[in-house]
């Protein structure tokens, strides 16, 4: 770990390694699975490197309390948000990103007629989305899709947060292997979100460019924008 990030870190929390790590637990796209090697990790605090055990059940503590804010703030905050003009992009952009992620739970809920069959693989579905401890697949996006597909808040919570007890205990497992260097954990779940990250501004900036540059139909006739463009031009 770059000792300029230890001593920010060091500067900040101090010798509360603990406060630190249910802080970290509960920021977007790091959460739990980032928090445990965090809290663990002797090359970033030494001798008040937390246990793992204690790291998990301090970043189980963190995750699960947003998920419990989130279910009862995230709409009213989300509807808001569509309301303003300044904002109105951005609610968009979620709304495209979380419907994306949750097709697949709808569309195995669709095929079910029996209510509660549907309701519980709808429950399945966000409990597994969560329940892998994969960046971008944590609290904050599992309770986004839950409460899109029309969970009910008590629904929402119990799936949820079995599933991110379940990653955390998968987290714990793999932070117990590497006991005697946690850090390397925590440096490759940091990897995997950059190539997660990455990935996904790629696909959005292609995404664009095939957008730009389709065809589109006017009066019965297929024209390319940019040709269009020149001709309206003139």
């Amino acid at each position: 770990m770059g000792e300029w990030l230890k001593n920010l870190f060091v500067a900040i929390f101090g010798e509360h390694s603990g406060i630190a790590t249910f802080i970290i637990s509960m920021i977007p796209i790091v959460e739990l699975r980032g928090a445990i090697p965090f809290g663990a990790a002797e090359a970033m605090w030494g001798a008040n490197a937390l246990p793992v055990w204690l790291s998990f059940l301090i970043s189980v503590a963190g995750s699960s309390l947003v998920c419990v804010i989130l279910t009862f703030l995230f709409m009213p905050f989300f509807n808001w948000l569509k309301r303003t003009k300044l904002f109105k992009k951005i609610a968009s952009a979620i709304e495209n990103k979380i419907s994306k992620n949750s097709e697949k739970i709808e569309e195995n809920a669709k095929k079910e007629k029996n209510e509660k069959r549907k309701k519980l693989i709808m429950w399945l579905g966000v409990f597994l989305f969560v329940a892998i401890p994969l960046p971008l697949t944590g609290v904050w996006t599992g309770t986004a899709i839950a409460l899109f597909i029309g969970m009910s808040r008590k629904a929402t919570m119990t799936s949820v947060i079995s599933g991110n007890l379940v990653a955390g205990l998968i987290m714990m497992a793999v932070s117990y292997l590497f006991a005697d260097n946690t850090i390397i954990v925590l440096w490759i779940f940091l990897a995997l979100l950059a190539v997660f990250i990455l990935a996904a501004v790629i696909k959005k900036l292609t995404e664009k460019v095939r957008n730009k540059n389709k065809p589109i139909e006017i009066e019965g006739e297929v024209v390319n924008e940019p040709q269009q463009q020149i001709e309206e031009s003139k």
